[in-house]
């Protein structure tokens, strides 16, 4: 059994590892702080590691449970301020930076039911692809609880600050069709064929030139507030900084009509 799936498998994740692909996969229809705190560490460690080429998430999960989310991981520990109002979200968004810092690709399997702190880990990753069957749902605010994960800086910026503010205030339940409508979800599958897609592009991206996708990734995120004229001075600040050295076999396959093999380097 690879590393991965001995370290960050769990009764509430599974992990595994196919190829140049790393999976988890929620076993408890809740989101809890092992799932979190298990996502973290191994995407932060996956990053630095070339054997693996793309990240992928099966988000299956009707949100956080509040009553069993008061035991912070001793390595968060320090930082829980003190007092009655709780701790606050410090592992929820410890789980989300890590994602946002990451560049490898990250993929959301979103499946049949996906709301709270799910939709979040979901708005973290690169491509958000459905099942016909999936809804979405912030409940949050249906229990008279704030949202101070991080979506409300993500969710905007994916898909506009009104629709943001309807999934976030109203608690408005999304179908399939309406998440990919606001451009949340990318793609619609039918629930038949769910599995096999999800091996399939899963695979289809590993073998892509993933350090090229780091390298535009790099130059989204990070030009986000920027004006134009900086953003072209980031822009070149990365593609002098960072090597892609499949770029050399993508020029030869084109020239000799033949489908590249990347080492995602």
């Amino acid at each position: 059994m690879p590393e991965y799936e001995k370290r960050f498998s769990s009764e509430s994740i599974r992990c595994s590892q196919t190829e140049g692909v790393l999976n988890f996969e929620f076993l408890s229809n809740r989101v809890d702080y092992t799932s979190l705190d298990t996502i973290a560490i191994a995407v932060s460690e996956a990053h630095e590691d070339l054997e693996v080429r793309a990240i992928a998430f099966l988000i299956n999960a009707d949100g956080d449970d509040p009553e069993k989310s008061d035991s912070v991981p001793q390595r968060l520990a320090h930082r829980v301020p003190k007092g009655s109002h709780g701790h606050g979200p410090i592992v929820e968004q410890d789980a989300l930076t890590a994602l946002r810092e990451c560049t490898k690709p990250l993929i959301a399997y979103m499946c049949d039911e996906v709301n709270g702190v799910a939709i979040d880990l979901a708005a973290a990753c690169d491509i958000r692809i459905a099942n016909k069957s999936m809804t979405m749902c912030d409940t949050r605010i249906l229990q008279g609880r704030a949202a101070n994960t991080g979506i409300s800086y993500l969710l905007p910026k994916l898909i506009g600050q009104s629709q943001a503010m309807r999934i976030l205030l109203l608690g408005d339940r999304l179908n399939a069709e309406e998440a990919h409508r606001i451009h949340f979800v990318h793609e619609i599958v039918e629930d038949a064929e769910f599995d096999h897609y999800m091996n399939e592009f899963s695979n289809r991206v590993a073998r892509m030139a993933t350090r090229a996708w780091q390298v535009h990734k790099m130059q989204v995120l990070g030009q986000q507030h920027l004006d134009y004229e900086s953003a072209m001075i980031h822009s070149l600040g990365i593609r002098q900084t960072h090597v892609i050295n499949d770029r050399t076999e993508g020029m030869k396959a084109w020239r000799e009509r033949r489908d590249p093999e990347f080492s995602g380097t």
